[in-house]
Order: structure tokens, then C-alpha cells, then sequence
């Protein structure tokens, strides 16, 4: 029985509620489990005006898919009549948000779950209502019986019952979040037998480092299963999981949170801890990577000159499912850069991504300059920080049409970057070619003039890097390499000037503050060398001139009358290594 519900009389004059299982409720359990049905004697809290008390109790005495329920409420003049069950006289509505409570210590019932722990919402603007479910779980089986308690608990901590939120979100369904006093765990409290289903009902979420389940014997934990992979749980479903007090029974569950949401890319930002996937296809295009054998990390640096060990930023157990790559960050979270590729039974590589670790989103902090219309990221591509006190905010360099990274400045000197991977380099006149780019994309592939100063052997490609965003884009998902030129966004913005104590140069941004660009210096096209580190720095544009490109250009002279900002300048070599600062699509 609900604890809180004290009070069984129902007051005149009533009103009927024709209360129903929704399309998106749980009316059936899968497995012949058969369906979910109203039970004699079922009651409900139905809010009009009323914001707390558990709203009006209606009560229905026959049951059935669709029952009717009786109770007083006042008549509704505009909105909505709101439902929850079960009934609580904890339940409250304001607004349009509904507090309710369910439990966090729930019943082992054989195929079904406890209708105590069963949260489900409606709303109506007259009296047929029909009710969603608010919550999702997993449900599972055991091996072995004896068992009389399952603890449930995410590996991050996340509340996952006790008191919470519901509201109705643009597309008509619920939406549930933990509020206020929740529980960081589930108790399921019965006699547990091989063979049966048993389920545990909770708040749906994502759970980024993944769950534990504790399996108990007269209050001792004698049995621990452990899913170290992104699991979400959603409103609506059960996930299953079989023999789950098995040895190592829920080790091999892939997942991971889809870094391809928003659409697919070369580069992938990764804000925080957990599992992750993305899918095998090339760059932001639909075309899929096939013949593929395996996937590893090819490189790692948290973006200083101490090189880190293997597995300080990705987990080295990167794996291929179902056309996704599937990965894990280290235990504890570190930001950096990093390099996923996919390799063939050969060991070749045929594709490879950059994974950009680092806590910031760059839709928010995206920046508009005085003058300009296009808003630009606020650093470069793989940097740290945005901020002028710190060489965190140098990033990584690229040849003009190639999708991969090279390491930047570790400190604002001609200290590299150290990485766990190794760079080299090869001279264009014998692997100048997109493909072989593609293949060996830690090979920084030098020029001269005999190819016109490109690391393409063969001559000019226009469209590797065009403001129609192209499969070699280094930029994230919504970004891109921008435009350069008279019609550029650093051509057109209003107030921009040097910064010789901080080495770099500002933007006045459209609203208030500066954007910074630091003099990050660039990769020599013969040698792949640095140069010119903190006096110099050429950023990256689609905007072609020739043989070369157009570049927005810093330059800090000996003395401030040689300190120089270019907003464009035509003839930079297309095999120099330069910085990239992206612009929104």
C-alpha cells in the first residue's frame, strides 16, 4: 500500500474521469507478460487550482484498460486538468511543473514491478485523460536464487528515486528529474528465483560511468555485477539484463552517449567522463568506413611538454559495433587531445578523428565581433582555454585541406607538445596524395617549390576545404573552416588590435570583451619545424589565392610601430602547419 494516502472518503458532488493507459505507457510488458490493467479500488491525484495536498483523490471501483474514476474538482475556465498516480498526499502542482514522490525501496514482484514504484502522469483539458509513464528501469534474472535484496546504484552517483519533478515537454510527453531530497540508490526488497524477471523502476537518465548491481544475502552483499559502460535509461522501457548476478555478466554491455547528435565530423568534443560512440562513416558525410578490422587510440597529450602515459585520456579498449566506434575516457577525466583510428586487416588505417577533451561548449561561448555577422568559436581547435594568461589557448596546427591535427606549442616557446604517439614527416614528391594523408595522419608531409609549395604532389585541390563544409573539415559538429578575404569575418569586424605583453592580438566582440588570438607560430612547409612561436601566427581560411591561401595574419615586431594585425593577406604555402579557429555553420 502507498503510506501516505490517509484519506478513503470521496466528498459530493462528483465528477466522473475516464482515466486510460496512454499509446506511450507501459500498457504491455514484453515477453507474454501480458498487460498493464486499472485495479479495483486504484486512485489518482487530479489537480485543477489546487497546488499541494495530493490534489483531488479520485477513485475508481471497477478497473479495466479504461475506468471510470470518481472525485471532486472544480471546473477548469482555461489550462489544464493535471493526473498522478498513484495517489499521494505529497503530490503537488505548480505551474506546470508536478512534484511527486515514489520509492526508492521497491518490491521484487515476479514479471512486473511494484505499483507502488510505478509513477504515471496525464493531462487533459476535459475529463478522458489518459496517463504516461514518468519513469523507466531495467528488469532482469538471476542464476543463482537465495538472494533476498538487489541494490541498484550508478557509478557516478546519480539520484535515482525519491522526489521528483515531471513536466510536459514540446512533443506531449513527460519529462522527470530528480528534485530536491533523492535517493543515489534503489533497495528491491523480495525472495529472488532463477527464471524470473524482476524489475527496478527509476528516474531516466543517462548513467555516464555506468551502474552496479549488489546482490544480497541476510543483509550481505555476497555477489557484486558491474556495467562500466554509458547506459541510458528512458522513459518508457525496461532494459534487459539476464543472469545479471553472473561473473562478469554485464562487463561486455557496449554503449556509449552518441557524439554524433547534432550531426557527424572529424573532430569530436568530449566535456567530461564516461562512454561514448560515434559512427564509422567519413567526416560529415553519410559515406560509411568499410572492411574495417579493429580501432585504437593513435596519440595523446594533455597539451604540455610531460608526455602522459597511454590511457591517461581514452581508454586503450576502443572497439567496433554495429557501424560505431565505441569508446571510454580514463577513470579520472583529463583534459587534452586526442586520436581514434580505424585500421584494416592489414593494419592500415582508413580513417581517423581528432577528440577534442575539453569542458567548454562552444555554442555558449561563442563569440560575435563588432562589425562581423558570423559568430566564431571562442579558441582554437584543440585548445584548452580561451583566456590570454596561458599557452592552453595555443591548440593544434593543420596543413591547409587535411582533416588531422599536429601538435602545438606546449608552453609558448619551441617546446612541443609531448604526445604518447609519434609524428613524422615525408616529402610530398613521394607521398603527396589525399589518400596517403588519410592513411598516415601523423605524417606531416613536407613541399618545396617544385610542387608549388603545396603537400600535394600533383597540384591544386580547391575543395578540400570549402565554405560548403567537406569531408577533411577539422572544425566539430555546427562548425567549419571559415571564410576568408574582403568578405571574411576578421575583414569586416570594426576594432582589432595587437597585444604584445600577452603575445597575440583582440577582437572587440559585439557585445562586451575581447576575443584572443594568440601568436602561436606555425609549422615550416620544408621541415615541419616550429617557427616563429610567439611573434607570428596565420589562421586558416577556405579562401584561396593561387596556388596558395588567404590567411588572417599577427605579427609582433621588435617595436610597437612594427606590431602588425592583417585581417586578410593573400600567399600563404597550402603545406605550412597553421592554426584553425572555427566558424559557426
Amino acid at each position: 500500500m502507498v503510506e501516505d494516502i490517509i484519506d478513503t472518503q470521496v466528498v459530493e458532488p462528483l465528477k466522473v474521469l475516464k482515466a486510460s493507459f496512454a499509446s506511450e505507457s507501459r500498457a504491455y510488458i514484453s515477453d507474454g507478460f501480458g498487460s498493464i490493467q486499472w485495479a479495483q479500488g486504484d486512485s489518482i491525484s487530479v489537480f485543477d487550482s489546487q497546488t499541494s495536498g495530493g490534489g483531488n483523490r479520485f477513485i475508481t471501483v471497477e478497473g479495466g484498460s479504461t475506468a471510470d474514476f470518481a472525485g471532486q474538482a472544480s471546473d477548469l475556465t482555461s489550462g489544464y486538468y493535471y493526473g498522478v498516480y498513484p495517489y499521494r498526499t505529497s503530490s503537488s502542482l505548480r505551474g506546470d511543473v508536478i512534484s511527486a514522490f515514489f520509492p526508492g525501496v521497491q518490491e521484487a514482484i515476479p514479471g512486473t514491478f511494484d505499483p507502488n514504484s510505478f509513477l504515471m502522469v496525464g493531462r487533459s483539458t476535459g475529463l478522458e485523460m489518459g496517463f504516461y509513464d514518468a519513469l523507466g528501469g531495467i528488469r532482469f534474472t538471476v542464476e543463482d536464487g537465495g538472494y533476498d535484496q538487489v541494490i541498484f546504484q550508478g557509478n557516478d552517483n546519480e539520484q535515482v528515486a525519491g522526489n521528483v519533478s515531471v513536466r510536459f515537454g514540446s512533443d506531449g510527453f513527460p519529462v522527470c528529474e530528480a528534485s530536491g531530497d533523492a535517493s543515489n540508490s534503489i533497495v528491491l526488497n523480495g525472495d529472488f528465483n532463477p527464471g524470473e524477471m524482476y524489475y527496478i523502476t527509476m528516474i531516466p537518465q543517462a548513467f555516464k560511468k555506468g551502474f552496479t548491481l549488489s546482490f544480497c544475502k541476510n543483509g550481505k552483499v555476497v555477489q557484486t555485477s558491474v556495467c562500466n559502460s554509458f547506459v541510458r535509461v528512458e522513459r518508457y522501457y525496461y532494459a534487459t539484463l539476464r543472469l545479471a548476478d553472473k561473473p562478469n555478466a554485464l562487463a561486455n554491455i557496449l554503449n556509449g552517449e552518441p557524439l554524433d547528435a547534432a550531426g557527424t565530423a572529424n573532430c569530436y568534443i568530449v566535456r567530461e567522463g564516461g562512454s561514448f560512440k560515434f559512427p564509422l562513416v567519413k567526416g560529415n558525410s553519410s559515406t560509411q568506413i568499410t572492411n574495417v578490422s579493429y580501432a585504437g587510440v593513435l596519440w595523446e597529450t594533455d597539451n604540455t611538454a610531460s608526455a602522459v602515459s597511454e590511457g591517461s585520456l581514452i581508454n586503450p579498449t576502443v572497439r567496433i559495433k554495429n557501424g560505431y566506434v565505441y569508446f571510454k575516457t580514463a577513470d579520472i577525466y583529463k583534459e587534452g587531445n586526442a586520436s581514434i583510428a580505424v585500421f584494416d586487416g592489414n593494419g592500415e588505417i582508413l580513417w581517423s578523428w581528432h577528440i577534442w577533451l575539453c569542458d567548454f561548449d562552444p555554442d555558449q561561448t561563442s563569440q560575435l565581433y563588432r562589425g562581423a555577422s558570423q559568430y566564431m568559436m571562442d579558441r582554437n581547435i584543440g585548445a584548452l582555454s580561451a583566456l590570454p594568461t596561458t599557452a592552453m589557448s595555443y591548440g593544434l596546427f593543420y596543413q591547409w585541406g587535411r582533416k588531422d591535427p599536429f601538435l602545438g606549442s606546449a608552453d609558448g616557446s619551441y617546446t612541443s607538445m609531448a604526445s604518447t604517439g609519434e609524428f613524422d614527416t615525408c616529402a610530398s614528391a613521394d607521398c603527396g596524395t589525399v589518400d596517403y594523408a588519410v592513411a598516415h595522419p601523423t605524417t606531416f608531409i613536407t613541399c618545396d617549390t617544385s610542387t608549388g609549395n603545396d603537400w600535394l604532389r600533383d597540384g591544386r585541390d580547391n575543395t578540400l576545404w570549402t565554405a560548403a563544409k567537406s569531408i577533411y573539415d577539422p572544425c566539430p559538429v555546427g562548425w567549419r573552416i571559415p571564410d576568408g578575404g574582403t568578405g571574411g569575418v576578421w575583414a569586416s569586424s570594426a576594432s582589432y588590435s595587437p597585444d604584445r605583453y600577452y603575445r597575440g592580438a583582440t577582437f572587440a566582440l559585439a557585445s562586451s570583451g575581447n576575443a584572443w588570438y594568440p601568436c602561436t607560430g606555425y609549422l615550416d612547409k620544408g621541415t615541419g619545424a616550429f617557427k616563429l612561436v610567439g611573434t607570428f601566427a596565420d589562421y586558416w581560411t577556405t579562401t584561396v589565392a593561387s596556388q596558395a591561401v588567404t590567411t588572417f595574419q599577427i605579427f609582433l615586431g621588435d617595436t610597437p610601430t612594427d606590431n602588425d594585425v592583417k585581417p586578410y593577406v593573400n600567399g600563404r604555402s597550402r603545406g605550412e602547419g597553421h592554426a584553425v579557429r572555427c566558424q559557426k555553420q
